[in-house]
């Protein structure tokens, strides 16, 4: 009896100390949200334009310069585009489809959706999720000549998670990464696979630096891992040429 009211007390303290940490993670989140700055590239000349829509990962949320966000490094490698950037903080997939329509009528070389993990920390409705992703990849495809669709890596593996929400994490980004597959593939979409096992997680190499200091959003190495993955699965050279 006695031994099963320490190991009771003991699991009670985990939870509490758990809670109080992932709290202070939340804190730290928020604050960075809000100083986060979206980067945008006004270049009028330009004959190559890109639209960049989404949630915190397409603002660079977590990032200390916005350069280094996948946007910022989009324009490094490639000066001669414009970007336009509506990616809000919070954004769900339904939020993110009314971006697209905020930007009236104009079309694009390339439209850049970095969405989903909202939709996975707030476990919307599959059914829900599917339907908006899919009227948003439709209406993306029917405004670009080019659509490419990052959503996040392994949500799980967040070192702001302990267990079980850890592994319900996983399993969770697991099926909405299918789901995002599958839609991508139907709408002719390039969707760039971030998601990593642990055992094959960069961001878990140096995870100070990976990660901002919320231990959610990545960091500036987080976004250059993301927009090396973006350069190895999508012909990012070609996509951008002035001549394409």
């Amino acid at each position: 009896m006695r031994y099963g009211v320490i190991i009771l007390l003991i699991i009670i303290g985990y939870g509490v100390i758990e809670t109080a940490i992932l709290a202070v993670r939340v804190r730290r989140g928020i604050a960075i949200s809000a100083s986060s700055t979206a980067f945008q590239a006004h270049n009028p000349a330009a004959s190559v334009t890109i639209l960049v829509i989404g949630d915190s990962t397409g603002v660079g949320t977590g990032a200390d310069d916005p350069r280094d966000s996948v946007a910022g490094q989009v324009f490094r490698d490639h000066p001669h585009v414009r970007i336009e950037n509506r990616a809000q903080n919070g954004a769900r997939m339904a939020e993110v489809l009314t971006q697209i329509g905020a930007a009236g009528e104009r079309d694009y070389s390339l439209i850049l959706i970095q969405a989903g993990g909202n939709d996975i920390l707030r476990w919307t409705n599959l059914v829900l999720l599917e339907r908006h992703t899919e009227q948003l990849l439709l209406a993306a495809r029917a405004r670009a000549r080019h659509v490419i669709f990052m959503s996040t890596g392994n949500v799980g593996l967040a070192p702001a998670f302990f267990w079980p929400l850890d592994r319900l994490y996983t399993a969770r980004t697991r099926a909405v990464r299918s789901l995002f597959m599958k839609l991508s593939d139907a709408a002719g979409v390039t969707y760039i696979d971030l998601f990593r096992d642990r055992s094959d997680d960069p961001f878990l190499m140096d995870p100070q630096r990976s990660y901002a200091a919320d231990f959610l959003h990545p960091g500036g190495v987080g976004y250059g891992y993301w927009y090396g993955e973006l350069k190895r699965q999508a012909d990012l050279g070609t996509i951008l040429s002035p001549a394409s």
